[in-house]
Parts: structure tokens; C-alpha cells; sequence
């Protein structure tokens, strides 16, 4: 349903776009400069309600790539079974063009407690229009994953160290 408003909205404001540029270009004679201008002004009319989440996601994927890195011992991960811990309740990220909210996150061996992996997950709020539309309260990002994390990486370390992970103490 979410998709369906984003979509009316998008394509209500494509009409409004090209509208716009007609109150700039009104004095123009009639010819190939004018008509390259209203191109370039109804691009420029249409991506505003968008720029934020596509600048914001190129920060995202950026600190995604620098931010996701496990932090781990190897001798103590070593066949070891380990218990999925939460963290910090999350901190937000200063400086960034959408709101993001970096989480630490651990595996901790089951009998004594010890942080074995460390990782920071990192999750995005959509734009303004995501947090305008707000369908069912969610507002996650509309043109990229709002979500990035370790799992991936964890997996890869599992095969190669041969520990296993569970939700649940024993």
C-alpha cells in the first residue's frame, strides 16, 4: 500500500514538475535553447522530493562499508558455541543527510560471558516524503536497503573457524 501512495505521489508531483519550469522560461522565445532549458528545469523540479534519500544512501553505503567490520580473536572463536547478544539501545549518527542509527551487536561465549565477535549494525530512515507518507508507521528508505550489519560476514567466519551460534542460553 505504501508502494501505491509513493507512486500517486511521484506521479502527481511528474505533473507538477513540468509545470514549473513554464514560470521561468515564459519570456523565452520559442526554439531548441528553450526548449533545453525546460528539460533541465523539470529535472530539477522532480528529484527534490527524492534528493534526500538518494544522497543519503550514497552516505549510507559508505559508512556501511567502513562501519560493518567484525572485531574477533580467532584462537578464542574456534569451535566454540556462541550466544547472539544485543547491545547499546543504538546511537544516532551526527552529520549524515538521513537519520541513521548505528547498534553494537556481539556474540558472547555461552559460559563466561566474554565478548568473542563485535560488530556495529547501522540502520537509515527514509526521507521526508517516506516519513511523511508513513504507511503503518514504518518509514524505511524507498530507493535503498535501510539495513546493513555483519550477518554475512559472520557466516563466512563460521565456516572458516567452524564455531556455531544459537538465540538461546543453556
Amino acid at each position: 500500500m505504501t508502494g501505491i501512495a509513493l507512486l500517486l505521489i511521484l506521479f502527481a508531483w511528474f505533473f507538477i514538475a513540468r509545470k514549473i519550469p513554464f514560470l521561468f522560461i515564459g519570456g523565452m522565445k520559442p526554439g531548441n535553447k528553450k526548449t533545453i532549458v525546460y528539460l533541465i528545469l523539470c529535472v530539477l523540479c522532480f528529484i527534490p522530493p527524492v534528493a534526500d534519500e538518494i544522497i543519503g544512501g550514497f552516505q549510507f553505503r559508505a559508512i556501511c562499508q567502513q562501519g560493518t567490520q567484525l572485531i574477533y580473536d580467532a584462537d578464542k572463536v574456534k569451535g566454540k558455541k556462541l550466544l547472539w547478544a544485543g547491545g547499546d539501545p543504538g546511537t544516532k549518527l551526527k552529520n549524515t543527510m538521513l537519520p541513521i542509527n548505528a547498534f553494537s551487536r556481539a556474540l558472547v561465549d555461552m559460559n563466561t560471558h566474554e565478548h568473542i565477535v563485535e560488530y556495529t549494525q547501522y540502520t537509515a530512515t527514509g526521507g521526508w516524503l517516506s516519513r511523511f507518507i508513513a504507511f503503518n508507521g514504518v518509514t524505511r528508505p524507498y530507493t535503498f536497503e535501510g539495513s546493513c550489519g555483519a550477518n554475512n560476514k559472520i557466516k563466512q567466519l563460521q565456516i572458516k573457524l567452524h564455531f556455531k551460534t544459537t538465540f538461546e542460553r543453556q
